[in-house]
Formats: C-alpha cells, sequence, structure tokens
C-alpha cells in the first residue's frame, strides 16, 4: 500500500488542536492577544497558559507559553502547539515497555542500542570538578531510567536516559545527569511533521551555540537576492523602523539556517534580539527566523520596562533561566558582547542555498536524514505523546542528533562537552585555531 505523503493543512490542524483550548477541560486554560505595540512586527501574538500537569499527573509543565505568526490563526496553533508539547513532554510513562531501569552496561549485555555519555557528550571534564556542578558523571555503572526511541535510518530501538527525553527532571531514584529544554520538542498533526520541526531546531539551535561559543562572524544574508524575502521584510519589518540582520549560519550542515539579529537605532528599549530557524530553503528560515527575534524583542521591552534587566554580572548567581537569558540583555551594557554577530563584510545569496524538497513531509524528511547520515549524524526520534494528546490526535516528538549542541540554561551547567564544539569550526576554516574551553565565549547567550 503508498503512503500518501501529504502536509496537514491548517484546517486540519485546527480540527484537531482547538478543542485541546478550553477553560476547564483544556490542556491550553486561558489564551489572550497581545496588544502591538507601534514598533513591534506587523503581525499577531498568542499568550497561553497551560493546565496544571502537576495535578494531572504529578509533574508540573511550563505553564506560560505563546505563538506569533502574520497570520491569526496560525499564531494561534502556535500558542496551543507549544503548550502542548510542554505538558506532554512533562508526561513520565513509567508503566510503558517504553522504559527501562538499568545501566548502560546492563542494556548493552541485553543487545540494546545505546545512547549514552559518549554520545552525548554534554558537559566537559572540567565542569565535574567544581564542587558547586549540580550534575553526576555519568558511566557505565550509573543505573538510571532509559527511554526507547527510533533510528531515522534502520528504524530500529534506541535506549537513552529519560530524563534527557522528558522534561521531568531525575525519575524515581537515579542521580540527576543532565537536564532536558524544549530543544528538539515539537508537537504536529502527524508524526513525521513534529519531528521534522524538531529537527530543524536542533540544527538551528547548534548552528548559534557554535557560532556563539566561538564568536565567529558569519556572512549576512542579502535580503535584496529574493524577491520573496525583500517584501516580506518590507511588510512585516520596514514598519517599525528597526533593522534586520540575517547571518547565514547554514555553513555547519547545509541545512538552511540563518540567525536574525534585530537592533533598533532610535531607541533605548530593547535595542537588540534575535531569533533562529532551520527551513527547507532559506527564504523560509530567514522569514522564521525574523519573526521570532521581533516577538522576542517585545518580549525583551516588557523585562526591561518592568525592571526586571538583570545587570550583575555574577553569572553563576544570576543566570538560571531562559527568563533570565533574556533579562541580560534587556537594554543592558551587555549588548556589545553581541556586536560581533552581525560585524561580517561579507554576504551570500538566497540562490547560493541549496532547496531540500517540499512536497511532501516524509521526502523532505528523508532529504534531511540523508544529509546529515553523510555529515556522520545519527538522527534519533522519541515519541513522548501523553495517551491524552494521542486519543486527541495529535503526537508529540523530540528530535535528538548525538553530539549537536542543544541551547544551554543556567551559566553553571552550560553544555561546554564534546569535541563539535571545539573543533568543527576549525576544521570548516572559520576559527585560526581550536579554541579550548577557557577560550570559549564567557558571555552568557542572548537566545530565548
Amino acid at each position: 500500500m503508498t503512503t500518501i505523503d501529504t502536509w496537514s493543512t491548517t484546517t486540519r490542524s485546527w480540527e484537531v488542536l482547538s478543542p485541546l483550548a478550553d477553560p476547564i477541560v483544556g490542556i491550553v486554560r486561558r489564551q489572550y492577544r497581545k496588544l502591538r505595540d507601534v514598533d513591534d512586527i506587523w503581525g499577531h501574538s498568542i499568550g497561553a497558559h497551560g493546565t496544571d500537569s502537576g495535578v494531572v499527573f504529578g509533574v508540573p509543565s511550563n505553564a506560560y507559553n505563546g505563538g506569533g505568526s502574520p497570520d491569526p490563526v496560525s499564531a494561534e496553533l502556535a500558542a496551543i502547539g507549544e503548550t502542548v508539547e510542554r505538558y506532554s513532554a512533562s508526561y513520565p510513562p513509567v508503566d510503558s515497555d517504553k522504559v527501562i531501569k538499568g545501566t548502560s552496561a546492563s542494556l548493552r549485555a541485553d543487545n540494546k542500542d545505546v545512547i549514552d555519555a559518549d554520545d552525548w557528550q554534554l558537559f566537559a571534564s572540567c565542569q565535574y570538578s567544581n564542587a558547586n556542578f549540580p550534575y553526576s558523571r555519568w558511566d557505565d555503572d550509573v543505573s538510571l531510567w532509559w527511554r526507547k526511541g527510533t533510528d531515522a535510518v534502520s528504524g530500529e530501538g534506541v535506549w537513552t536516559p529519560a530524563q534527557l527525553i522528558h522534561m521531568t527532571g531525575p525519575w524515581r531514584g537515579e542521580e540527576a545527569i543532565g537536564y532536558a529544554t524544549s530543544n528538539g520538542l515539537a508537537c504536529g498533526i502527524t508524526p513525521v511533521e513534529a519531528a521534522l520541526s524538531g529537527l530543524f531546531e536542533v540544527v538551528e539551535r547548534d548552528a548559534f551555540m557554535l557560532t556563539w561559543y566561538n564568536r565567529i562572524s558569519l556572512p549576512l544574508l542579502r535580503i535584496e537576492s529574493s524577491d520573496r524575502l525583500h517584501s516580506y521584510i518590507k511588510r512585516y519589518v520596514s514598519p517599525t523602523y528597526l533593522d534586520p540582520y540575517l547571518v547565514d549560519m547554514t555553513v555547519y550542515t547545509g541545512i538552511p539556517t540563518i540567525l536574525a539579529v534585530i537592533r533598533s537605532r532610535h531607541s533605548s528599549l530593547a535595542p537588540f534580539a534575535l531569533g533562529a530557524a532551520s527551513a527547507a530553503n532559506i527564504e523560509r528560515a530567514a522569514e522564521k527566523a525574523v519573526t521570532e527575534a521581533m516577538y522576542t524583542r517585545t518580549w525583551m521591552k516588557t523585562e526591561q520596562r518592568e525592571g526586571r534587566a538583570i545587570l550583575d554580572t555574577n553569572y553563576f548567581e544570576s543566570v538560571k533561566s531562559f527568563e533570565d537569558h533574556i533579562r541580560l540583555y534587556a537594554g543592558t551594557p551587555l549588548i556589545a558582547e553581541a556586536d560581533f554577530l552581525t560585524s561580517s563584510t561579507e554576504s551570500t545569496d538566497v540562490d547560493n542555498h541549496q532547496r531540500f524538497p517540499e512536497d511532501g513531509p516524509q521526502r523532505l524528511w528523508n532529504a534531511l536524514v540523508d544529509r546529515l547520515t553523510e555529515l556522520g549524524h545519527r538522527v534519533l526520534t522519541f515519541d513522548v505523546t501523553s495517551p491524552d494528546i494521542r486519543e486527541a490526535g495529535a503526537a508529540v516528538v523530540r528530535t535528538v542528533i548525538p553530539g549537536m549542541r542543544p541551547i544551554d540554561v543556567a551559566y553553571n551547567a552550560r553544555f561546554l562537552g564534546g569535541s563539535r564544539l571545539l573543533e568543527l569550526p576549525y576544521e570548516l576554516g572559520l576559527v585560526h585555531h581550536p579554541l579550548t574551553i577557557d577560550e570559549l565565549n564567557p558571555a552568557p547567550h542572548p537566545f530565548p
């Protein structure tokens, strides 16, 4: 039987996701439209408050979420989807056959394919020597809860620590070895659409972390090289009198990836913000990235107006959440630390970039997996759809590409491990020598 490879329509997405927003029984308990300021993107912004999952299944999830888009329906769907993905990923399937407890050594003895510490490469050895480091060193003899996923090439099962997949923290009776963020996590109407969104996010964030920690000034994408992109910027960004810079981060994987940096020459209120995106083509990546950057700036304005900007440079104490990363750059002197992002005098054009097939999600997925496999990566997926979300007809998937650098949160637990962070920029000719841990950018990143 031939499977029809088609994208879910907006109508179908609305049919599935909108019933999950209800003030009494919804996963989304409250939604509200945010007012647009004169220097905000010409679009729609929706806030969403999630249900108390701590009451529903004993694990709290992110309560405040949102979505933004030039299209009002897409903005609302994005807000619902983000709330659903955070909720579902917090559900621990403790009684499922997809979860077992043991050591990596015992799992290998049982012929299981284990994704372990050497694959994740989260932290550097020197971090464990810090007496205040909050995570334990992880080896073959540490007993953990393990979560089953799927290898995208072979279709075979893989196992990795559940606390790195579900947003639950350490599970019952185990040590904390790291932490999960929303990196690679996505809600979709079909599993492949969710996995695609997650894959793009992993690629985008890896590119940013390599760029930030190595202080790399990458070429800027010329907006004028595409009529489509030029029209998008002119319609949605130009009326704000803000300056968008599109940093081309495609070099790391060949998958179109953009870091959008927004700067204001006219106001000291949130004069800097950024967003990032990967997509099947560079124009779509740029549109998504600049839209995210504009909404990040709106968030920064709120933090600055409310007096929550952080001036404390003792980052080990002051940087513990994503909100703190935003507050550090909310009109503060630290903005100067990000000047290198847009300082390149080189440029690229839209036509310089590969376009991946977009005529169906499965075909696009296969093309992206093939590309990453050529580079030596493994692409893994973990179905973290909770039973109620599955019954509603949606899917939540975490895509994992071991070794790629996720966005870190707490300053005392930055993801400084592995060879990719230190060696790949040199191998690509982006830095003059491989950096050491001590040479990496010490400033906290401004990523939302």
